[in-house]
């Protein structure tokens, strides 16, 4: 059955109004069709034809989103400061991911290094270097698909986020069990085979948000 609300869901989430709060709205907006068009067919009119008048009582796209859009209550981070969502908070969650993992490290190898850490250390640096990144990266289309947002400040951020990855690196120096070794953060020249990796890997998501921002600036 055609959603007669779609419309007007998208043009809440383009405008940056929070999904939660459209999904609220909107099923608000439901009940009161049904009862008007349970009251309309009480006065013997079909179901179909009280439906359509229900729907007409209420008023154009334009005239049911205003309220919402113009009360910045309602609006998501997203839309009240993209650039905050976009390209601060994933850098600072990537430095804190390091952050973390570097001190995870520090703690398994104190004071002397397990047998196993050899292969940890390598899987510590490749998660950061890799996973992290391409998390960060999806969790970023997940939020601007969600919002129907615009593609440039989730590209951005992205982009940025992935070449976080490639400049910072968690250094293991593993000597060998029972022994000392080395662990360090350093900044590195950016490699461009991890980056193509990295992009290539989230070339969907960056595919979806390039596809949704054409059909924003068709609208």
């Amino acid at each position: 059955m055609r959603d007669v609300f779609a419309p007007l869901r998208d043009r809440l989430l383009r405008a940056g109004v929070r999904p939660k709060t459209v999904n609220r709205y909107l099923s608000e907006l439901r009940d009161h069709v049904d009862d008007l068009t349970a009251e309309l067919e009480e006065e013997g009119i079909s179901e179909n034809a009280a439906r359509e008048r229900a729907l007409s009582r209420l008023g154009s796209i334009e005239t049911l989103a205003e309220p919402m859009i113009s009360d910045r209550r309602f609006h998501s981070w997203t839309g009240k400061t993209p650039w905050a969502v976009f390209l601060i908070a994933p850098i600072v969650s990537y430095g804190a991911i390091v952050a973390l993992l570097t001190c995870a490290l520090i703690f398994a190898t104190s004071p002397i290094a397990p047998a196993w850490f050899g292969t940890v250390g390598w899987g510590t640096t490749q998660f950061a270097a890799y996973v992290a990144p391409l998390i960060l990266a999806w969790m970023l289309a997940f939020m601007a698909l969600r919002q129907r947002s615009r593609a440039m400040w989730p590209l951005v951020g992205m982009s940025l986020t992935i070449v976080a990855a490639a400049v910072i690196e968690i250094q293991v120096k593993f000597i060998g069990p029972q022994q000392g070794g080395e662990i360090a953060v350093a900044l590195t020249t950016p490699s461009v085979a991890q980056i193509a990796a990295l992009l290539l890997v989230a070339a969907a998501p960056l595919l979806l948000l390039g596809r949704h921002d054409q059909t924003a600036s068709q609208v």
